[in-house]
């Protein structure tokens, strides 16, 4: 756990040696959402329903899951949706940048590559969301924007914001004294708030239940339980990916460090991993391929969610487009 981690986890007097880059932090982003809300700095409003899936904390929170769970959930449902996302390190040739199954994940960025393989659904990258929400909101019918909670540019008709259940807010306080990027009141102004692996009144509680182990190829392979593994997890929580192997039956006795959206090279997987199988999230697979590497396994999770709220989001997305004759 880096020193800034501790600081916001467990408590340290460090802290208060930051509380002056805080209060303007605080005070810049206070004075920057004002802006926006005042239209004295332009926001983008779509034609169609724009449903932001975000967080008021920094890290992984399991944001990701939910984005691919509401995507299939709403072409199931006969909705026509699609995914805009930043693109964290991603470096496309241009922007707007649709995303396919073979865009190399150097262009697209891991999550977005990721999302496109999962759902099928159209996904584009772009710093300015609204760009990218312009470029498809004439072919479908709801955009999904992962992450983007705080970008004010872009008009948004709902907005879900998932809570790590475990975590919660740290030390409650603002970057960077604090993991929060908004206070935690923010919580009271959004239309849904999803709590993932907790329980809280007034939030919809999330599970990410463990998928089938597959070969980076996608083929399913078969790992008895109780064996010995290396895991491997380039998330903002990969604590929370250990747990999961565990909880799948699987001892894990050794973890590779990876920043979030980072990348470890094969010769030092296999260095670190000392001959043990490495299993390694869905958004770290895609940074290898897609080919079968021997010894190389990743585990997916999917965000179960309950029906009321699935009962309640569509009837709201319905009742927008209804009102703007899209349906």
């Amino acid at each position: 756990m880096s020193l800034h981690e501790k600081i916001w986890f467990q408590g340290s007097p460090l802290m208060w040696l930051l509380w002056p880059f805080s209060l303007i932090f605080g005070l810049v982003s206070a004075l920057r959402r004002q802006l926006y809300f005042r239209n004295i700095l332009p926001s983008f409003r779509s034609r169609i329903p724009v449903v932001v899936v975000g967080n008021i904390m920094v890290g992984g929170n399991g944001k990701t899951p939910v984005v691919i769970a509401l995507a299939e959930y709403l072409a199931s449902r006969g909705f026509r949706p699609g995914v805009v996302s930043r693109g964290y390190r991603a470096h496309p040739p241009v922007y707007p940048y649709e995303v396919i199954p073979d865009s190399p994940v150097g262009e697209a960025g891991d999550e977005p590559l990721l999302i496109r393989l999962k759902t099928g659904v159209r996904v584009v990258i772009d710093p300015r969301r609204s760009r990218a929400v312009g470029y498809l909101e004439n072919a479908l019918d709801v955009i999904i924007t992962d992450d983007g909670l705080q970008h004010y540019a872009l008009g948004r008709d709902i907005e879900i914001v998932v809570v790590d259940g475990k975590r919660r807010f740290g030390n409650g306080r603002l970057l960077p004294m604090g993991p929060l990027r908004e206070p935690a009141s923010r919580l009271a102004e959004a239309d849904y708030v999803l709590n993932n692996g907790g329980e809280k009144e007034g939030e919809y509680p999330v599970r990410l239940v463990p998928d089938k182990v597959r070969r980076l190829d996608g083929t399913e392979a078969v790992l008895p339980e109780g064996t010995e593994v290396c895991a491997l997890a380039g998330i903002g929580d990969p604590e929370r990916f250990r747990r999961t192997l565990q909880d799948a039956g699987f001892r894990v006795s050794r973890s590779i460090p990876v920043p979030d959206h980072g990348f470890v090279t094969e010769a030092e997987v296999r260095r670190i991993a000392g001959g043990l199988p490495v299993i390694m999230t869905e958004k770290d697979m895609v940074k290898y391929g897609r080919n079968h590497i021997e010894g190389f396994y990743s585990l997916g999770v999917r965000a179960d969610l309950p029906s009321e709220f699935y009962d309640r989001l569509t009837a709201d997305i319905s009742r927008i487009q209804k009102e703007r004759g899209i349906r």
